[in-house]
């Protein structure tokens, strides 16, 4: 998320502010919902999650720092893949979104919000590749849906994928 740290930086996240965080964690049988502990986990769901991604995710954990509301969600086998949810109250205009939060060779995104892109997310160790889909909401918030794949997987395929759960996101609220 670095061009999107640019952004949240400058709407008060700064390096001396204190997280909270509070996790969810239960078998997939009778796991708690992923909007369980709060934040930006309210937003969305496991089940909607798996038909659009096609990955079953068991944790899911929230935090907060200042006005930006986070969740995290991974499978019980490992730390990858995980899917984060950054939430932050902005008043910006979609061109300035776009000039600022938009990474360098990322695309637009037709009809997500205000405006949108998705961008490819390079593996660093341990994690592995993944994709990142940022859009400004109507409602004046800016969101950023990341998903990060095991080491040594392909996320070519994943965009598209993630793109129509940030829709959905952005529609529905999941």
């Amino acid at each position: 998320m670095t061009s999107a740290v640019a952004v949240l930086g400058a709407t008060g996240c700064g390096a001396g502010t204190r997280a909270r965080f509070t996790a969810a964690s239960t078998p997939a049988s009778t796991r708690s919902p992923a909007s369980a502990p709060g934040g930006a986990c309210h937003l969305l769901e496991y089940e909607v999650i798996e038909q659009i991604l096609g990955t079953s995710f068991d944790v899911s954990a929230a935090g907060a720092t200042d006005a930006t509301a986070t969740c995290v969600l991974q499978t019980k086998a490992g730390s990858y893949p995980d899917l984060t949810l950054a939430v932050t109250p902005v008043n910006v205009e979609p061109a300035a979104f776009l000039s600022t939060a938009k990474p360098s060779g990322a695309a637009a995104v037709a009809e997500l919000g205000k405006a949108g892109y998705t961008a490819g997310v390079p593996a660093v160790e341990p994690a592995g590749p993944g994709v990142e889909v940022g859009w400004l909401s109507g409602n004046g918030r800016l969101l950023v849906l990341r998903y990060r794949c095991r080491p040594g997987s392909d996320e070519s395929a994943l965009s598209d994928k993630l793109v129509a759960l940030a829709k959905k996101i952005d529609r529905d609220g999941v």
